[in-house]
């Protein structure tokens, strides 16, 4: 269950609602599309080394493993900064949702405090009591989005007080040209959305090593990950973009509830209550996804530790298996982020953490797609036979599939750099380019800045004594 609805928040309910004005209705159903195809396949290569070598951290420590330290340092801090970067984000949008009540500037840090309370509290408890919150309200965030998904549907046929049937007119608008809006720059923005929007899903290796039976939980989880990308994602794009025009006036802010494309077509169809239902729904999978963060975070801090890449304090855990120490850095430094967003200048260097967040997306699916071929490389160097076991977990079509996902996250990271370069509706400058690219320069300046501090090298795959693997130390 949490690998289904561990990262719906704002990304589904209101990012979508950016893409379908800037790019238009085929921007909105084709980027989707083609990140959750991109995403499905890339579960399966980090499936096939977690259910193996099931690790907190997991794919940092797979850089490490399988390519050179220097990886797996730059590749491990930025996916820590970029979930602590989404804590300061979600915070933001907590702030906005209530507003949808209760706008008054003036409770902005009560609102920011109450949500950092509530997501504390749940890690002071146990690992297990993050596990079973996370269940329940991803079965509540499952249930909802279904729910949504068939009232668009049936909008669709005309339901509801206005009664009015849709059909593709919205995709025949005046500016668009094929579907599209502002042509191929259009749709090359609709990527990092998207990828935001579904980014956490390989969330399921990072808790494979607090998992009781990754064997036989993680494949399992990671097949139900293919229908949540079908239902959650592609057919709600496909019936938004037949209910709500790209040109909408409410689509411009795209910052509150307002602005969510969902809201926009019950709104427009005659049903009332049901907006307000959205917004707390929303809200409830703002506080999940901050919740997730933080553990996302003080895990990665964790196993940074235990590979010499942060302070040996950070390895710590206490009797009950919790990272304190990462706890509680990661939990300082996301509040700080948080309260960030109640002075206009905090804004503007929030935003820079919050591209960060962005683009570490792309660049953690690209290694993990990578370090799977490695770890392919690798069984067969030393003549191991564990991807043919009882509950390993394979990849179909290898190294196919693999190719061609690797292939789609590196076009869309060039789209981005395109469109940051040549932003849509401003001119070209350094301002508009670091704050939609900066986490690129900032992994290719930590990656090359350990390599030649530390003289790294790649591994060596092939081990000459048979007990002497520590490099792929857990296989069995």
């Amino acid at each position: 269950m949490i690998a289904i609805g561990s990262n719906i928040g704002t990304g589904l309910f209101i990012g979508s609602g950016k893409v379908l004005h800037v790019g238009g209705p085929l921007s909105l159903v084709l980027g989707y599309v083609l990140v959750s195809a991109a995403l499905a396949i890339m579960m399966q290569s980090l499936g096939e080394m977690a259910v193996i070598i099931p690790v907190s951290g997991s794919f940092s420590r797979y850089a490490s493993r399988f390519y050179d330290r220097s990886l797996g340092f730059a590749v491990g801090w930025q996916y820590w900064l970029a979930w602590v970067a989404v804590f300061g984000a979600e915070s933001s949008a907590f702030v906005i949702l209530i507003n949808y009540w209760i706008d008054n500037p003036a409770f902005t840090p009560l609102w920011i405090s109450i949500f950092i309370i509530v997501n504390l509290a749940i890690h002071v408890c146990p690992v297990r009591v993050f596990g079973e919150v996370e269940f329940v309200v991803s079965t509540i965030k499952v249930i909802s989005v279904v729910a949504f998904i068939i009232v668009t549907w049936c909008i669709m046929g005309g339901a509801g007080p206005a009664g009015r049937k849709r059909g593709a007119e919205y995709w025949q608008l005046d500016g668009l040209e094929n579907g599209l809006n502002n042509g191929f720059k259009g749709l090359a923005s609709s990527f990092v959305t998207a990828a935001f929007a579904q980014g956490g899903v390989e969330m399921v290796g990072v808790v494979a090593g607090e998992t009781g039976a990754p064997k036989w939980v993680l494949p399992r989880a990671i097949r139900m990950l293919m229908w949540r990308i079908m239902i959650f994602y592609i057919f709600s794009m496909v019936f938004l973009s037949f209910v709500v025009p790209y040109n909408d006036p409410n689509l411009l802010g795209g910052s509150n509830a307002n602005s969510s494309p969902f809201v926009i077509a019950i709104r427009d169809a005659g049903i009332r209550v049901l907006p307000d239902i959205l917004n707390a729904i929303v809200l409830i999978c703002v506080c999940s996804v901050g919740s997730s963060s933080i553990y996302i975070c003080s895990r990665t801090l964790q196993a940074m530790g235990e590979d010499g890449f942060a302070f040996k304090i950070f390895a710590k855990t206490d009797s009950r298996g919790r990272p304190y120490y990462a706890l509680l850095f990661s939990g300082a430094i996301g509040i700080i982020l948080a309260y960030l967003n109640c002075s206009s200048t905090g804004a503007v260097v929030f935003g820079w953490f919050s591209s960060i967040s962005g683009m570490a997306f792309f660049i953690a699916w690209l290694t993990i797609i990578a370090c799977d071929w490695r770890f392919r490389a690798a069984l067969k160097a030393q003549n191991d036979d564990s991807l043919e076991q009882r509950f390993a977990y394979k990849a179909s079509w290898f190294p196919w599939l693999s190719i061609v996902a690797f292939a789609l996250f590196f076009f869309m990271v060039v789209c981005q750099f395109i469109v940051s370069v040549w932003p849509i509706g401003a001119s070209p400058s350094a301002a508009a380019f670091f704050s939609n690219y900066i986490g690129v320069p900032i992994f290719l300046v930590m990656w090359a800045g350990y390599k030649l501090i530390y003289k790294t090298r790649w591994r060596n795959l092939v081990r000459t004594h048979p007990k002497a693997r520590p490099y792929m130390r857990g296989l069995r």
